[in-house]
Protein backbone atom coordinates (compact mmCIF):
# COMPACT_ATOMS: atom_id res chain seq x y z
CA UNK A 1 0.00 0.00 0.00
CA UNK A 2 1.22 3.09 -0.94
CA UNK A 3 2.26 5.54 2.24
CA UNK A 4 0.67 9.53 2.02
CA UNK A 5 4.11 11.16 0.73
CA UNK A 6 3.96 8.59 -2.68
CA UNK A 7 -0.37 9.19 -3.06
CA UNK A 8 1.32 12.83 -2.81
CA UNK A 9 3.36 12.55 -5.80
CA UNK A 10 0.89 10.58 -7.88
CA UNK A 11 -1.92 13.29 -7.25
CA UNK A 12 0.45 15.98 -8.45
CA UNK A 13 0.92 14.17 -11.43
CA UNK A 14 -2.63 13.34 -12.06
CA UNK A 15 -3.16 17.04 -11.79
CA UNK A 16 -0.12 17.83 -14.57
CA UNK A 17 1.76 19.67 -12.04
CA UNK A 18 5.89 20.08 -12.03
CA UNK A 19 8.01 17.93 -9.96
CA UNK A 20 9.73 18.88 -7.16
CA UNK A 21 7.92 20.45 -3.54
CA UNK A 22 4.49 21.12 -3.65
CA UNK A 23 1.80 23.25 -2.22
CA UNK A 24 -1.46 20.82 -1.40
CA UNK A 25 -4.73 22.73 0.15
CA UNK A 26 -6.85 20.88 2.63
CA UNK A 27 -9.09 19.77 -0.08
CA UNK A 28 -6.41 17.94 -1.94
CA UNK A 29 -5.14 16.38 1.51
CA UNK A 30 -8.21 15.45 2.60
CA UNK A 31 -8.85 13.52 -0.94
CA UNK A 32 -5.77 12.26 -0.86
CA UNK A 33 -5.83 11.05 2.75
CA UNK A 34 -9.47 9.62 2.57
CA UNK A 35 -9.61 7.86 -0.23
CA UNK A 36 -6.72 5.74 1.57
CA UNK A 37 -8.78 5.29 4.74
CA UNK A 38 -12.11 4.35 2.74
CA UNK A 39 -10.38 1.65 1.17
CA UNK A 40 -9.71 -0.19 4.10
CA UNK A 41 -12.97 0.55 5.80
CA UNK A 42 -14.16 -1.22 2.79
CA UNK A 43 -12.54 -4.18 3.27
CA UNK A 44 -13.77 -4.12 6.81
CA UNK A 45 -17.50 -3.11 5.92
CA UNK A 46 -17.60 -6.06 3.56
CA UNK A 47 -17.45 -8.70 6.74
CA UNK A 48 -20.56 -6.23 7.83
CA UNK A 49 -22.78 -6.95 5.05
CA UNK A 50 -21.81 -10.53 4.78
CA UNK A 51 -22.29 -11.59 8.39
CA UNK A 52 -25.33 -9.47 8.69
CA UNK A 53 -27.02 -11.42 5.43
CA UNK A 54 -26.08 -14.63 7.45
CA UNK A 55 -27.52 -13.82 10.64
CA UNK A 56 -30.42 -12.70 9.68
CA UNK A 57 -31.01 -16.13 7.76
CA UNK A 58 -30.44 -17.87 10.90
CA UNK A 59 -32.62 -15.54 12.91
CA UNK A 60 -35.42 -16.96 9.83
CA UNK A 61 -34.42 -20.45 10.00
CA UNK A 62 -34.52 -20.71 13.81
CA UNK A 63 -37.92 -18.72 14.13
CA UNK A 64 -39.55 -20.91 11.45
CA UNK A 65 -38.78 -24.11 13.59
CA UNK A 66 -40.11 -22.39 16.56
CA UNK A 67 -43.21 -21.81 14.81
CA UNK A 68 -43.44 -25.23 12.95
CA UNK A 69 -42.29 -27.10 15.84
CA UNK A 70 -44.00 -25.25 18.66
CA UNK A 71 -44.73 -28.22 20.20
CA UNK A 72 -41.83 -30.31 19.80
CA UNK A 73 -40.22 -28.83 23.64
CA UNK A 74 -36.42 -29.89 22.86
CA UNK A 75 -36.73 -28.39 18.76
CA UNK A 76 -38.93 -25.31 20.73
CA UNK A 77 -35.64 -24.93 23.49
CA UNK A 78 -33.36 -25.32 21.21
CA UNK A 79 -34.19 -22.92 18.47
CA UNK A 80 -34.78 -20.18 21.27
CA UNK A 81 -31.38 -20.74 22.50
CA UNK A 82 -29.69 -20.14 18.75
CA UNK A 83 -31.50 -16.71 18.28
CA UNK A 84 -30.72 -15.66 22.18
CA UNK A 85 -26.77 -16.80 21.31
CA UNK A 86 -26.72 -14.37 18.23
CA UNK A 87 -28.29 -11.93 19.88
CA UNK A 88 -25.34 -9.78 21.43
CA UNK A 89 -23.05 -10.70 18.53
CA UNK A 90 -25.91 -9.02 16.32
CA UNK A 91 -26.12 -6.04 18.51
CA UNK A 92 -22.65 -5.28 19.01
CA UNK A 93 -21.84 -5.84 15.22
CA UNK A 94 -24.81 -3.08 14.33
CA UNK A 95 -23.87 -0.75 17.43
CA UNK A 96 -20.24 -0.70 16.00
CA UNK A 97 -19.48 -0.45 12.67
CA UNK A 98 -22.77 2.07 12.66
CA UNK A 99 -20.19 4.10 14.42
CA UNK A 100 -17.36 3.65 11.94
CA UNK A 101 -19.43 4.26 9.17
CA UNK A 102 -20.21 7.79 10.72
CA UNK A 103 -16.81 8.83 11.51
CA UNK A 104 -16.23 11.59 10.01
CA UNK A 105 -13.37 14.62 10.31
CA UNK A 106 -14.26 17.24 12.89
CA UNK A 107 -11.89 19.91 12.47
CA UNK A 108 -12.04 21.42 9.61
CA UNK A 109 -9.09 24.15 10.59
CA UNK A 110 -6.60 21.74 11.38
CA UNK A 111 -6.64 19.16 8.87
CA UNK A 112 -3.69 16.82 10.06
CA UNK A 113 -5.07 16.50 13.37
CA UNK A 114 -8.68 15.77 12.58
CA UNK A 115 -7.78 13.25 10.19
CA UNK A 116 -5.50 11.35 12.64
CA UNK A 117 -7.96 11.27 14.97
CA UNK A 118 -10.45 10.28 12.47
CA UNK A 119 -7.97 7.48 11.55
CA UNK A 120 -7.72 6.65 15.59
CA UNK A 121 -11.19 6.47 15.79
CA UNK A 122 -11.95 3.88 12.99
CA UNK A 123 -9.16 1.72 13.78
CA UNK A 124 -10.38 1.82 17.80
CA UNK A 125 -13.69 0.81 16.63
CA UNK A 126 -12.56 -1.73 14.34
CA UNK A 127 -9.94 -3.04 16.89
CA UNK A 128 -12.71 -3.02 19.71
CA UNK A 129 -15.35 -5.23 17.67
CA UNK A 130 -12.32 -7.73 15.99
CA UNK A 131 -11.13 -7.73 19.59
CA UNK A 132 -15.42 -8.83 21.01
CA UNK A 133 -15.32 -11.01 17.77
CA UNK A 134 -12.96 -13.20 18.65
CA UNK A 135 -13.84 -13.49 22.51
CA UNK A 136 -17.62 -14.29 21.37
CA UNK A 137 -16.64 -16.89 18.54
CA UNK A 138 -14.93 -18.60 21.06
CA UNK A 139 -18.95 -19.71 22.56
CA UNK A 140 -20.88 -18.81 19.93
CA UNK A 141 -19.33 -21.16 17.23
CA UNK A 142 -19.04 -24.61 18.87
CA UNK A 143 -22.66 -23.77 20.92
CA UNK A 144 -24.18 -23.14 17.41
CA UNK A 145 -22.24 -25.86 15.83
CA UNK A 146 -23.61 -28.42 18.65
CA UNK A 147 -27.57 -26.53 18.07
CA UNK A 148 -27.74 -26.81 14.36
CA UNK A 149 -26.24 -30.42 14.40
CA UNK A 150 -28.96 -31.63 16.97
CA UNK A 151 -31.91 -29.93 15.36
CA UNK A 152 -31.25 -31.41 11.59
CA UNK A 153 -30.79 -34.58 13.43
CA UNK A 154 -33.85 -34.47 15.54
CA UNK A 155 -35.82 -32.79 12.75
CA UNK A 156 -34.58 -34.70 9.49
CA UNK A 157 -32.66 -38.08 10.58
CA UNK A 158 -35.22 -40.58 12.09
CA UNK A 159 -34.11 -41.80 15.77
CA UNK A 160 -32.15 -38.48 15.85
CA UNK A 161 -28.76 -38.02 17.37
CA UNK A 162 -29.54 -40.60 20.05
CA UNK A 163 -29.46 -43.45 17.38
CA UNK A 164 -26.97 -41.59 14.97
CA UNK A 165 -24.00 -40.77 17.65
CA UNK A 166 -21.24 -41.37 15.67
CA UNK A 167 -22.71 -39.53 12.67
CA UNK A 168 -23.70 -36.28 14.77
CA UNK A 169 -20.33 -36.29 16.25
CA UNK A 170 -18.98 -36.46 12.93
CA UNK A 171 -21.14 -33.60 11.64
CA UNK A 172 -20.23 -31.79 14.27
CA UNK A 173 -16.71 -32.33 14.11
CA UNK A 174 -16.94 -31.31 9.94
CA UNK A 175 -19.03 -28.35 11.08
CA UNK A 176 -16.79 -26.84 13.38
CA UNK A 177 -13.45 -27.16 11.84
CA UNK A 178 -15.16 -25.75 8.64
CA UNK A 179 -16.18 -22.67 10.85
CA UNK A 180 -13.04 -22.47 12.23
CA UNK A 181 -10.99 -21.99 8.45
CA UNK A 182 -13.46 -20.09 7.48
CA UNK A 183 -13.34 -17.11 10.08
CA UNK A 184 -9.60 -17.41 9.96
CA UNK A 185 -9.72 -16.77 6.21
CA UNK A 186 -12.36 -13.30 6.86
CA UNK A 187 -10.36 -12.33 9.72
CA UNK A 188 -7.11 -12.33 7.80
CA UNK A 189 -9.05 -10.47 5.16
CA UNK A 190 -11.34 -8.12 6.93
CA UNK A 191 -9.73 -7.14 9.81
CA UNK A 192 -6.18 -8.01 10.97
CA UNK A 193 -4.85 -6.17 7.68
CA UNK A 194 -7.21 -3.27 7.39
CA UNK A 195 -5.87 -2.53 10.96
CA UNK A 196 -2.40 -3.50 9.83
CA UNK A 197 -2.91 -0.41 7.28
CA UNK A 198 -4.68 1.59 9.73
CA UNK A 199 -1.59 1.49 12.09
CA UNK A 200 0.73 2.29 9.26
CA UNK A 201 -1.36 5.52 8.24
CA UNK A 202 -1.46 6.77 12.56
CA UNK A 203 2.57 6.02 12.47
CA UNK A 204 2.97 7.72 9.18
CA UNK A 205 0.94 11.02 10.76
CA UNK A 206 3.16 10.08 14.28
CA UNK A 207 6.64 10.21 12.24
CA UNK A 208 5.38 13.54 10.66
CA UNK A 209 4.35 12.64 6.79
CA UNK A 210 1.22 15.07 7.13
Amino acid sequence: MKTLEELKKEWGKNLNTVSGEQAYSKTDIEKIFKARVKKHTNTAMQYFWASFVLQVMVYALLSHVIVAYWSDTTALWLSMAGVFLFIPFTVVLMKKFKQIAVAKPADADNIATSLHAYTQRRYALLQSFYNFKKRYELILIPLSSAIGVVLVFKLYVPGGVQEHLAGALLSFIVTLFSCVYAIRLENRKNFEEPLRQFEKIINEFNNGAL
